[in-house]
C-alpha cells in the first residue's frame, strides 16, 4: 500500500511538472511573438539563426524577466534530476544496497548462526537455497540482513544491512517487520509486498534474492 501511494504521488508530481512546463512554454512563445514584434523581427533579421534566436531570447527576457526565468528553471530542473539519477550509481558507496530486479539477480547465499537442525518444539526458518539450512528462533527476535551480527546473514548487495526482524508477539504469535523503509527493496511474504505480517507455518519470505520459509516448530 505504501509503495503504491508513493508511486501515485510521484506520477501526480510528474504530471504537474509537465503541465507547468507546457504553460510556461506557451506563455514564453506568446511573449516572444508580442515583444517588439518578436516573431516578425526574428524572421526578417539577418545573420546566423543562433544569433537571431539569442537576440529574440534577450528581447523576451527584457519584456518578461520573471516568466523567462521560470521557463529556464522548469527546463533545467528535469535535466538536472535526470543527470543526478545517471550519476548516482557512480557516487554510491561500494557497500550500499542495490535495487533488486526479480529474475535478474536471483543468486544468493546465506549463513546462519545456528546451522544444526532446529528442535521440533522451536520455530525455525529454512533457507531455500538447496542446502536445507535451518536456523532455530531461540529468543524473542531473529534478525536477517547483510551484516555479520545478524542471526541469518545474506551477503548480497540487494539485501540491506539490517533488512528484517522476526519477533514474538502476544499469545506466541510470530510477526516479521521490514526495517528498511518504503524506498528500499522491501519485504514480500507469500508473494505480497508488506511492511509487517503475521507469520504462519509454511509462509514464504522474500527479501531481495533471499527466499526463506517460516516453520512454526513442527519440522
Amino acid at each position: 500500500m505504501g509503495t503504491r501511494i508513493m508511486m501515485h504521488a510521484r506520477s501526480r508530481r510528474m504530471r504537474t511538472a509537465i503541465a507547468g512546463t507546457a504553460i510556461l512554454l506557451v506563455m514564453a512563445v506568446l511573449t516572444l511573438s508580442t515583444s517588439h514584434g518578436g516573431a516578425k523581427n526574428l524572421a526578417e533579421a539577418s545573420g546566423p539563426i543562433a544569433v537571431r534566436m539569442e537576440a529574440a531570447f534577450w528581447e523576451s527576457f527584457e519584456a518578461a524577466p520573471a516568466l523567462m526565468l521560470g521557463l529556464i528553471i522548469a527546463v533545467a530542473l528535469p535535466a538536472l534530476a535526470t543527470l543526478a539519477q545517471t550519476l548516482k550509481p557512480l557516487t554510491r558507496a561500494r557497500d550500499a544496497t542495490r535495487r533488486y530486479r526479480p529474475g535478474r539477480n536471483d543468486e544468493f547465499d546465506a549463513d546462519a548462526s545456528e546451522n544444526r537442525s532446529a528442535r521440533c518444539c522451536l520455530p525455525f526458518v529454512e533457507i531455500e537455497n538447496g542446502r536445507g539450512m535451518r536456523c532455530a528462533i531461540r529468543r524473542d527476535m531473529l534478525r536477517i540482513g547483510r551484516e555479520d551480527d545478524n542471526d541469518i546473514r545474506i551477503p548480497s548487495r540487494y539485501v540491506h544491512r539490517y533488512h528484517d526482524a522476526i519477533h514474538r508477539e502476544d499469545n506466541d504469535d510470530w510477526h516479521i517487520t521490514d526495517l528498511t523503509g518504503v524506498e528500499s527493496n522491501g519485504l514480500i511474504v507469500n508473494g505480497k509486498r508488506c511492511c509487517e505480517a503475521r507469520l504462519r507455518d509454511g509462509d514464504l519470505i522474500q527479501l531481495g534474492p533471499g527466499k526463506l520459509r517460516f516453520r512454526a516448530g513442527a519440522g
